[in-house]
């Protein structure tokens, strides 16, 4: 008897759903989360390796040509995002460098591992 009263308050917290089918949506639910987050670290870890090998992509303003030019289409200017080289560096590669160079500033500091 005491088995029916507990189901009966467990099917009445539930608003009247099966508790394993519950359980078993958030289980799916999970899986699925835990999934797609390690599509998405898999594809950054990706994307980061790419820019530690490729730092620079095409200047977006020249196109990756370095120059324009002129509206009378006689003469050529050097682009001045790019200073003429065509080039950029990635996103990516900012962010690498940005991470070695906190950790090259906490290997630096004198109040670690140093001169005593």
């Amino acid at each position: 008897m005491l088995s029916r009263a507990a189901t009966a308050t467990l099917t009445a917290a539930t608003h009247g759903s099966d508790p394993a089918a519950t359980l078993t949506a958030t289980i799916h639910t999970a899986g699925q989360v835990a999934t797609v987050l390690l599509i998405v670290i898999i594809a950054v870890a990706f994307y980061l390796f790419t820019c530690l090998v490729w730092p620079f992509g095409k200047c977006r303003r020249c196109k990756g040509v370095g120059k324009f030019k002129s509206p009378f289409g006689r003469a050529y200017r050097h682009c001045g995002k790019c200073d003429g080289s065509g080039l950029r560096v990635r996103v990516g590669r900012h962010v690498i460098n940005h991470m070695r160079a906190v950790r090259g500033a906490g290997e630096n500091s004198t109040t670690g591992r140093g001169k005593r």
